[in-house]
């Protein structure tokens, strides 16, 4: 009786177009060498597919036929048996379950008697070669990406804002698309205070700028926007970043300032989650229900011909009341805070004197400051040298020039910020108090953003309505001092402030006017 086959093809696409394998050129040998040897050919299964695992449509259908047909096959034949596959251990386990169907593999051009124990030495050769290839073949690529990234070159797919384009040496870059304008201003609003990440990221989507939550969070903290490339480590190699090739969108100042605020080393706003998006309910997310502490949503009512909105508790406490009512009361409170002209002018006094007083302790501290950025470059120059002359590695320098210029940026920080404080803090200051004396007024003018800005850096705490009266019990210490002279000021029975009572206080604004030191 004549052995029965299945015949096994597979090619995969950079075989075919390197090397130049066929699928119907093994597909020919395989049948004209069952036609030799009187094999019975009863079916053909052709992936074009990777073979680095089993994990092949053809072959899962092979699979699948021989359960189906259990007893049907006596051979699967494929010309070499780099085409079964290239990866050893998967191998074995596959030829046991072959062997339990009663199958045997066979490479036509590569032919074993596995029943002689010596063969499987052969076996054992011809599996492992192909795993070995591929190994190589991989690593080569990472080392030449590594290689190409060490000189500034990215190499992966392009971040957004980028294309892959390839450079007048054909060697590959990226270079700012469409895109570009979106992350500009995506960096800039989050490093001018509008740290709700997501709000930023749904402003620009209506805008066009399509990207998942997720990824946006990875895109603010890519250095390739300011025109760097970073290596990962193995395991000779620390992890390094270096100057890139492309062009940044990106000015790195801002970049690191968005970082810090990522990182929690700058404050972030007080606006809770999940503030309001109606201009009609601008206290929604910072009311706290009197009842069971939960925070009050809001929502609209049709009635009489119009629409009325009203702030509510979802939690059943049946706490509820209109917003027109609470937000004039809300109105109120903002009153109640502004300063009195005299108790501005005493503050201005004070503050002048101040920053006379402490004009030498500023110049004191620049002078440190630059002597330490003196020493900090001399650093970078010094390992730049011992680069050039072969006397460290390229990822020792990486790794020192990546630290040190990270020092030398929070240097040059902290000199900008001392000259920044000196040279204009009392005229913010000046601004900050003016935008407390006309508050309310500002606050009506504004746009829902800057009022829930307002009201979150007034309030650090909760708010409450209670009594036909807007009540907290934490306020900012800066307005609570400057609005204390005009009156005086305690807290209520039950540890609360409010407009009777304590003036609540603000803190100035990012965006809205110049920031305070």
């Amino acid at each position: 009786m004549n052995k029965r086959a299945i015949l096994y093809t597979r090619v995969s696409t950079d075989e075919q177009a390197i090397r130049g394998y066929s699928l119907n050129d093994q597909h020919e040998k395989l049948k004209a060498f069952c036609l030799i040897h009187q094999i019975e050919v009863i079916q053909h299964f052709q992936d074009d597919h990777s073979a680095k695992s089993f994990n092949r449509p053809a072959f899962k259908k092979l699979v699948e036929f021989l359960k189906q047909n259990k007893n049907s096959t006596d051979l699967l034949l494929f010309i070499k048996w780099d085409r079964f596959s290239r990866n050893a251990g998967e191998s074995y386990e596959m030829l046991k379950t072959l062997r339990s169907f009663n199958v045997e593999a066979q490479a036509t051009e590569q032919p074993l008697d596995l029943s002689v124990p010596e063969s499987k030495l052969m076996l054992a050769l011809y599996l492992a070669s192909p795993e070995v290839e591929n190994d190589r073949r991989s690593l080569n690529v990472s080392n030449g990406m590594r290689r190409a990234m060490k000189e500034g070159r990215w190499v992966n797919m392009a971040p957004k804002g980028y294309d892959n384009k390839r450079d007048e040496t054909n060697r590959p870059i990226i270079v700012p698309n469409s895109d570009a304008k979106y992350i500009k201003k995506a960096f800039e609003m989050v490093a001018s205070g509008d740290t709700v990440i997501d709000h930023v990221r749904k402003k620009l989507s209506i805008e066009g700028f399509v990207c998942s939550k997720n990824y946006f969070m990875s895109l603010l903290k890519n250095p390739a926007y300011i025109g760097k490339v970073r290596i990962s480590a193995n395991l000779t190699e620390n992890e390094s970043i270096v100057d890139a090739k492309h062009e940044s969108i990106i000015d790195s100042e801002i970049f690191y300032q968005v970082q810090d605020i990522l990182s929690g080393k700058t404050a972030r706003s007080n606006m809770p989650k999940h503030c309001s998006s109606k201009p009609e309910l601008p206290l929604r997310g910072f009311l706290k229900c009197p009842k069971c502490g939960r925070k009050l949503t809001g929502s609209a009512s049709k009635g009489n011909g119009g629409r009325y909105y009203y702030y509510h508790c979802s939690k059943g406490c049946n706490e509820r009341f209109k917003a027109s009512v609470a937000n004039e009361k809300f109105l109120e409170l903002l009153n109640d805070i502004r300063p009195k002209e005299e108790v501005l002018e005493f503050y201005d006094s004070i503050l002048l004197e101040l920053l006379e007083g402490n004009e030498f302790d500023r110049k004191e501290n620049v002078r440190k400051i630059e002597n330490e950025m003196e020493k900090l470059n001399s650093r970078i120059s010094n390992i730049q040298d011992k680069y050039a002359d072969n006397q460290i590695s390229s990822s020792d320098y990486s790794s020192f020039k990546l630290k040190y210029e990270s020092q030398l940026r929070e240097m040059e920080l902290k000199k900008k910020h001392f000259f920044h404080f000196s040279k204009e803090i009392r005229e913010q200051l000046k601004f900050s108090f003016s935008l407390l004396k006309e508050l309310p007024s500002i606050f009506l003018k504004a746009s829902l953003d800057v009022q829930q800005q307002i009201i979150g850096s007034i309030f650090p705490g909760n708010l409450q309505f209670i009594e036909n009266k807007v009540r907290t019990t934490e306020v900012n210490a800066v307005v609570s001092l400057i609005s204390s002279i005009n009156k005086p000021f305690g807290r209520n029975g039950k540890g609360q402030f409010s407009k009777f009572s304590e003036s609540p206080s603000v803190v100035v604004l990012s965006g809205l006017e110049p920031e305070l030191y």
